[in-house]
């Protein structure tokens, strides 16, 4: 009897060692994409910088809080919006804003031709 629970243990014990493990796991939130330009707003902070304390430049993201929370993201991540690129998660947004992302644009006025879109947006590429 005992040579028999010691096999089940032995069998159930390698069964679980041999079950393949998650290389990779990719968090998703379905959020609205917005573009900034800092010129105008950016009263509270020095003009042009980040959270993080960079400069703000091409391909640099700002992510409310909720999205980065959800997505466990840290400053330097970096961050594909489907259908757009892959950006750098360097600042972040106002604590009233929610499920949002802004990318931010050299001008003004490329940011306001951006417009407001709906992305799926998928974090921590390798």
């Amino acid at each position: 009897m005992r040579k028999i629970v010691f096999y089940c243990l032995l069998g159930l014990l390698a069964g679980f060692l041999g079950w393949p493990q998650p290389t990779m796991s990719v968090s998703m939130s379905v959020v609205t994409v917005t573009a900034y330009h800092p010129g105008a707003y950016s009263a509270g902070s020095p003009r042009g910088i980040t959270s993080s304390g960079q400069r703000v430049a091409e391909g640099m993201l700002a992510v409310s809080r909720d999205v980065e929370k959800g997505l466990s993201l840290r400053f330097g991540d970096r961050v594909l919006v489907h259908g757009l690129g892959v950006f750098e998660f360097q600042d972040r947004m106002n604590p009233r804003c929610h499920k949002k992302v802004d990318i931010y644009m050299k001008s003004t006025k490329k940011a306001r031709a951006f417009g407001v879109r709906r992305y799926v947006v998928v974090v921590k590429m390798a």
